[in-house]
């Protein structure tokens, strides 16, 4: 694995210890190898933080002929909760690569609850002298399946970019228009010097001070009164308290009244009452007070005096640019994979960057495309499709439950294991909802009472005797007359030598 890739040896805040203590390989694929003996960098270690970094050969300048990033992920072991995107390293990189270390592009699959395809750009506020991070609006929805999948981004010198995921397109766009926030800022902003006048009315109605009250308006006139039109119901019995004691409780053996106090039997609810409309003194129901009408008030006029809504002034913003070549990014020394992650054996292979669409539309046809079509075969072989047949409604709820049920599970425990590494707070921020794991969690518990109940009565109606048919009654003589019935673990760090290199590497 080294030299070309360097793990991170940085350190946590504070301590002399790790703070990246996963594990990494260059090894054989086990799950659907597509090719045999190809090998691929591989994430080794279930939750933990991972970091790993490769240098190219020489810079890669944005500027000059935009930048394009491919590689292919494989998640052997399915994923969770967890990160498989890749760090374009804004140059010159020094130091121990870590999440602090500056990106000029940030771009691949993640998930944690949801499922997303990042692809975040740095931009230079040539103003201010700060970066910002742009993040894509609307992003793709990765796939999450064992196979080998391509993912590639392709960013123009017209500032347009192309998001492909197995060589087809899944979102175009201008790094212009379609990031959060924008690149360039509003001309003008408030003027934060700017405050409302004291005297300033912004209140737009007005109590009407010549109003007065009416002579029969009576403000202590309750809300709610008795309903002398109601009746106690027949079986209502006054004489029988709710609670009894329990007859059939009998004084434990060792109960002792000088230290447990006098034994008295547990009370129950009163047998008596169960077929009653209710036991004990009967009142009379409150109902609203037709006359009701409260604390009297003058309404509201247009206020003579209002000057509108108030707003501070408009004023040229200070920090106000206009860059119009925002693929001219930063220059790119180096790409790293920077990553938390619950499952183990993500891998990465065939890893391209450079500047050249065909380069990489070559190795996804003769490298990726028959990788990934021998795993289908794979795959497909292993698992045969069943021969369709019709499913019951009791199929299709059960496969619905078993889906749901599953899902649930693995939210719980990616919630579970974040919190336990990362604290609660962290484990929060990093799920984008704020404990959705425990949300789903309550929620797929409730769906599973509601599924369990109709399951339930579905047997219950497949196990009912079918009506009897009904009987003609046109001869009885009261009838109706009605009656009816890899990398291969390697960077192809630069251009069009990213083929070559992978070969020559191999060997």
């Amino acid at each position: 694995m080294e030299p070309l890739w360097k793990r991170s040896r940085a350190s946590k805040q504070d301590q002399n210890e790790d703070r990246y203590d996963g594990e990494w390989a260059v090894e054989e694929v086990v799950e659907l190898a597509g090719v045999a003996g190809d090998k691929a960098l591989v994430v080794k270690s279930e939750a933990r933080h991972h970091a790993i970094s490769a240098r190219l050969d020489k810079p890669l300048d944005p500027a000059q002929n935009g930048v394009v990033l491919q590689y292919e992920v494989k998640l052997q072991n399915t994923l969770n909760c967890g990160g498989a995107y890749a760090k374009l390293l804004t140059s010159p990189m020094t130091g121990e690569f870590s999440d602090s270390t500056p990106y000029t592009i940030m771009f691949g699959p993640d998930k944690c609850g949801e499922s997303k395809l990042h692809m975040i750009y740095r931009h230079l506020n040539p103003v201010t002298g700060n970066y910002t991070e742009h993040h894509l609006q609307k992003a793709p929805v990765p796939p999450t399946d064992s196979l080998t999948h391509l993912y590639t981004l392709v960013i123009g010198t017209n500032n347009s970019f192309v998001i492909s995921i197995d060589g087809v397109e899944k979102k175009t766009g201008s790094l212009l228009e379609d990031f959060e926030p924008p690149v360039n800022p509003a001309r003008e902003i408030d003027d934060p010097r700017d405050s409302k006048p004291v005297d300033w009315v912004d209140d737009e109605q007005v109590p009407d001070s010549g109003a007065t009250k009416p002579e029969d308006w009576d403000e202590d006139a309750p809300a709610m009164v008795l309903d002398e039109d109601a009746a106690k119901p027949e079986k209502w019995l006054e004489d029988e308290p709710l609670m009894v004691e329990d007859p059939a409780a009998v004084k434990p053996e060792d109960w002792d009244d000088d230290e447990d106090g006098d034994w008295a039997p547990p009370m129950v609810a009163n047998p008596r009452c169960a077929d009653a409309d209710g036991c004990g003194p009967w009142k009379r129901p409150l109902k609203r007070n037709a006359d009701y009408k409260g604390p009297w008030s003058p309404p509201l006029i247009d206020n003579p005096a209002y000057k509108g809504k108030w707003a501070p002034r408009r004023i040229a913003n200070p920090d106000y640019f206009e860059d119009l070549a925002v693929y001219k990014l930063a220059k790119i020394d180096a790409i790293g994979f920077e990553l938390w992650t619950m499952q183990s054996g993500i891998t990465f292979d065939n890893i391209y960057v450079g500047d050249n669409v065909e380069t990489a539309e070559r190795i996804a046809k003769n490298v990726w495309k028959p990788k990934h079509d021998t795993e289908v075969a794979l795959r497909e072989a292993r698992n045969p499709r069943p021969v369709e047949k019709t499913k019951s409604k009791l199929d299709g709820v059960l496969e619905l439950f078993k889906v749901r049920v599953g899902d649930i599970s693995a939210s719980v425990a990616d919630f579970y294991g974040r919190a336990r590494h990362e604290g609660i707070v962290e484990a929060v921020r990093q799920d984008r909802s704020g404990a959705s794991a425990v949300v789903m969690a309550v929620g797929g518990l409730v769906w599973l009472a509601w599924n369990l109940v109709a399951l339930v009565r579905f047997i219950v109606g497949l196990a009912s005797p079918a009506p009897p048919a009904p009987v003609a009654a046109t001869n009885a003589p009261n009838a109706s007359p009605d009656a009816t019935a890899s990398t291969s673990a390697r960077t192809s760090a630069s251009y069009s030598a990213a083929v070559k290199r992978k070969t020559k590497k191999s060997s």
